[in-house]
């Protein structure tokens, strides 16, 4: 029997803090290209800022920026994203990114987790940009209004930069009446020197998930 995902989740939690403690926070923020002061790494998250605390690993969003300038106060993460930015810091080794697109399975270990990135971020966002009359302009709305950039890919793609240094591409090709539409999720070629293949899924995950609710409006 497995265990459930709650218990992965907290076991895996646990070692990244544990591993985090024992790191050299101002080494890994370097490499990471992340700015670190006063015991917090800023990360910005599809241009959230996070902060990511040295030694205890505590994750907090701060959307509303310093509480003492009168924006909201810092607030925890779920812990998935908590781990996948733990994650990043240890990982990254300052590799430039590539400039390249690769699909989530020719990336390391992708092809293990390809089914499930699949149905987590590419089926949405096939589904609701990529089969109604006037998804692509549906699509590229969302796309602005997330931070994308504009690339010449598909019928309309546009680029993220989702962690410093890892950037995520979102495509749609329209369908019609003879073919289906598609849509897609390519990750820089180098995005394997910063997070695991796992977690890249969930960088995929929510970056589908902006685009789903900038979409809703």
């Amino acid at each position: 029997m497995t265990d459930p995902p709650e218990r992965r989740f907290a076991d895996a939690l646990v070692r990244a803090r544990e591993e985090w403690a024992a790191a050299d926070a101002a080494a890994c923020a370097a490499r990471a290209a992340c700015r670190h002061a006063e015991g917090d790494v800023l990360v910005p998250v599809l241009g959230a800022p996070h902060l990511v605390s040295h030694p205890g690993g505590e994750v907090r969003a701060a959307p509303g920026g310093p509480a003492a300038e009168g924006g909201e106060p810092p607030r925890p993460v779920h812990v998935a994203v908590a781990i996948l930015l733990l994650h990043y810091l240890l990982r990254a080794d300052g590799t430039p990114p590539a400039g390249t697109w690769s699909a989530y399975r020719d990336l390391p270990d992708g092809l293990f987790y390809a089914a499930s990135f699949a149905s987590r971020a590419e089926e949405p966002l096939t589904r609701t940009f990529a089969r109604a009359a006037a998804g692509l302009e549906r699509f590229r709305a969302a796309a602005r209004a997330a931070g994308g950039d504009a690339l010449e890919l598909g019928d309309a793609a546009f680029r993220f930069v989702a962690l410093p240094r890892v950037e995520v591409a979102a495509l749609v090709w329209a369908g019609d009446d003879e073919e289906p539409g598609e849509a897609r999720v390519l990750f820089d070629a180098h995005a394997g020197h910063y997070l695991p293949a796992e977690d890249l899924a969930g960088l995929g995950g929510q970056l589908a998930h902006r685009l789903l609710a900038a979409a809703r409006g």
